[in-house]
């Protein structure tokens, strides 16, 4: 039996490129090359990069490469035996993590790179120059050589009634955590207020934010020609900022291949416990809209195999694409509003940036930073993917696991998750109904157009719809708490129209 390999991250490296200048204008695996680079200065180690067994990238969507981690493998000069790249999905520097330290605790692995980056800036400058199309939301294909999760995030009934973007769908949850918190739409407004300020503050003291300037309360909520209205209740400076040029990358070994090398014991950060779970998978079949039963048992299963509790925990970083999400976690991992531990040390991906899928991979590389300066404490990061429809969670710490270490069987943990079900949904909904959810979408010039309500029959079958009424109608809906209202619905050309009463 083989003795089991403790992981160690021993080196971290990240890359922002703000420039407006045409000359610095860069491709993804460019900024990705940089960010290894960078991680390995960090260690110390020169060449490091092309002693790797393993290359993990993180999907890219602002650029289309044939084979992204050959190509970096062909770049950095490298031939590990294992290349992995995933599709779409945010959990996946964590899940990448994950998986490299399972393969070095069971000795399969010496020395992993995981690394990602997106170019979303550099795209816009080069499309406005005429040398590129503009980047449209445009997901890659999938391929059997893909790692991780390639399940379609939405159904065809979610995508006729205009849940299609993260930014359609989020709002959702917001507007039913605010009515499950009990809170009045401007209390409501307020904690948004609040909280993203918050964020703000800590992503401008962080030197690879994209945005290092604080944002006020009173700026953040209130609309106006530089911070519109994108879906209800989000104005723009709540939402994920995708367009950056950032990149990280990251190295993971074990203690006896890191002495080895002879990378100082203080440079070492270890992933004590990690945890992978998943919900419900569609939107529109959970249970509810301000839960995530998921997050709970990812954290409880990374917190098993890291011997620690939650009130051990001193450092945060919890996935922040719209506020609602970190909130939702904070709930579920049984954490106070008061709490006086930050949700973020990154800033949140409004402020630090939102690179696609990699953003959890910068939260890593901070946290690693922290916990070098203060090696006795323990910190978590939470990724998500799609709709918070999975979670990914890594324990670190700068010192070493308490007593035994060993992996755990995540089997069970699943299995309990996969017993929940939700409402039974009917696509042709008649009579009367109240609102479960709901969202109104606005134009580029903050006007509403379209709406998308999520309501119950009075039998408790759940439906999908769209109001009735004009614009006029549609920005009404934004002036008091529909959520639990009632009227009916009907079918009209196979579409359900709510009618409130």
């Amino acid at each position: 039996m083989k003795m089991i390999q403790r992981p160690v991250i021993v080196g971290v490296g990240q890359f922002t490129n703000r420039s407006y200048d045409a000359s610095d204008i860069k491709e993804p695996l460019e900024m990705i090359e940089i960010a290894i680079k960078e991680a390995e200065k960090d260690t110390g180690v020169a060449a490091l990069s092309k002693k790797i067994d393993s290359l993990s990238v993180v999907n890219i969507l602002s650029a289309s490469y044939p084979n992204p981690p050959q190509m970096l493998a062909d770049r950095i000069g490298a031939h590990p035996p294992t290349l992995s790249y995933t599709w779409v999905g945010a959990t996946a520097p964590q899940w990448l993590i994950n998986r490299a330290a399972e393969k070095i605790a069971k000795g399969f692995c010496r020395l992993a790179l995981v690394c990602g980056g997106e170019a979303f800036h550099s795209r816009r400058l080069a499309s406005k120059m005429g040398k590129r199309k503009a980047w449209n939301w445009e997901f890659p294909e999938k391929s059997p050589a893909m790692v991780g999760d390639l399940r379609d995030p939405l159904t065809p009934l979610e995508l006729r009634y205009g849940m299609v973007l993260p930014i359609h769908i989020y709002p959702l949850f917001e507007n039913a955590l605010r009515h499950q918190e009990g809170l009045s739409l401007d209390k409501h407004r307020k904690e948004l207020g609040d909280f993203c300020s918050k964020l703000s503050k800590i992503a401008g003291e962080n030197s690879y934010s994209w945005c290092r300037e604080t944002q006020e309360t009173d700026d953040i909520i209130s609309p106006s020609s530089r911070n519109r209205m994108i879906c209800y209740p989000y104005t723009k400076s709540m939402c994920s900022i995708m367009e950056v040029d950032q990149a990280a990358a990251l190295f993971l070994t074990d203690e006896e291949t890191a002495r080895g090398l002879g990378i100082p014991h203080e440079k070492w950060v270890y992933l004590l416990g990690f945890g992978d779970a998943s919900d419900i998978w569609h939107v529109s079949e959970r249970i509810d809209f301000h839960s995530s039963p998921s997050v709970k048992v990812a954290a409880q299963m990374a917190m098993e195999q890291a011997g620690v509790l939650m009130d051990e925990i001193e450092y945060l970083d919890l996935y922040s694409c719209f506020p609602c999400a970190p909130r939702i976690t904070r709930n579920m991992l049984g954490l106070s509003k008061d709490d006086p531990r930050s949700l973020t040390l990154t800033g949140g991906m409004p402020y630090f940036g939102g690179p696609g899928n990699n953003y959890a991979l910068h939260a890593i590389c901070r946290m690693v930073e922290v916990l070098r300066h203060n090696p006795l404490k323990f910190g978590m990061v939470q990724a998500l993917s799609w709709f918070i429809s999975k979670h990914s969670i890594g324990i670190y710490s700068g010192m070493p696991p308490k007593g035994q270490w060993g992996l755990i069987d995540p089997g069970p943990y699943q299995e309990a998750l996969q017993k929940l079900s939700g409402p039974q949904i009917v696509e042709e909904a008649i009579g009367k109904a109240s609102v479960e959810t709901y969202t109104v979408v606005h134009n580029r010039e903050g006007n509403p157009i379209s709406s998308i309500i999520i309501g119950r029959l009075g039998d408790g079958r759940r439906f999908l719809a769209r109001a009735e009424g004009d614009e006029e109608a549609l920005r009404e809906m934004t002036t008091r708490e529909l959520i639990g209202e009632t009227g009916r619905v009907r079918n009209q050309k196979g579409e359900n129209v709510f009618i409130f009463s």
